[in-house]
């Protein structure tokens, strides 16, 4: 992974995941890697066979011409390469596995180079259904539409050190609560009140006696 860009995104997202398979969607903070933004791209899976752009960053607009979100995932390659670009973007989710593309595009000028990758992400509910993508490029300067081809692929499966259970009932919903401490010490010894112990210091208070006077 030459681009610098690109590799700076990807050690953000591996220390994020922290030894799971993936990180989820909600703990990415767009702070951590204000200089890619430009370039990044989320992908969500939201059926078999409908994958959509969710996010993109505005250089990936200007590369493609157009606005993309909302736009099936496949447009961001030429058509001649986007039935094997679906089929990696799987890979990535079902591997899982980071995804690292080697693009080129044809353009009056001659070829124009770029780097793409890809990471798996989850959604709140722990499936991995969304992708992490950032698109890197030779340089600035180009004419668009730029209509990418892959002229290279490498995948690299995604190794784990966290237990699949312990990684689902702790961290199954980011951001809903905090993790909740185990109970330490002997549970508490409890008694039975009668009265109210708030009033009197605690005392039980005396019971009312009826008294009854008789006059003439």
């Amino acid at each position: 992974m030459n681009d610098a860009m690109l590799t700076s995104l990807h050690s953000y997202w591996d220390r994020l995941r922290a030894g799971r398979v993936a990180p989820y969607r909600a703990e990415i903070d767009p702070r951590e890697f204000e200089s890619a933004l430009e370039n990044m791209f989320i992908l969500e899976r939201l059926s078999p066979e409908n994958l959509r752009v969710r996010l993109a960053g505005m250089k990936i607009c200007e590369m493609m011409d157009m606005e993309v979100r909302g736009m099936e995932a496949a447009f961001l390659i030429g058509e001649p390469d986007r039935a094997r670009f679906e089929r990696l973007l799987n890979v990535a989710m079902a591997e899982p596995a980071v995804v690292e593309l080697q693009l080129e595009a044809r353009t009056r000028s001659g070829a124009f180079r770029g780097s793409m990758l890809l990471m798996p992400l989850r959604g709140d509910f722990g499936e991995i259904n969304r992708v992490l993508g950032c698109l890197g490029a030779e340089s600035d300067y180009f004419t668009p539409p730029l209509s990418f081809t892959i002229r290279d692929a490498t995948v690299r499966p995604v190794e784990t050190s966290v237990q699949p259970r312990a990684e689902t009932t702790r961290r199954a919903l980011p951001g809903f609560a905090e993790d909740q401490p185990a109970f330490a010490g002997a549970p508490p010894k409890l008694r039975a009140i009668e009265g109210n112990p708030d009033a009197s210091g605690g005392r039980e208070r005396p019971r009312p006696r009826l008294r009854i006077v008789e006059s003439d």
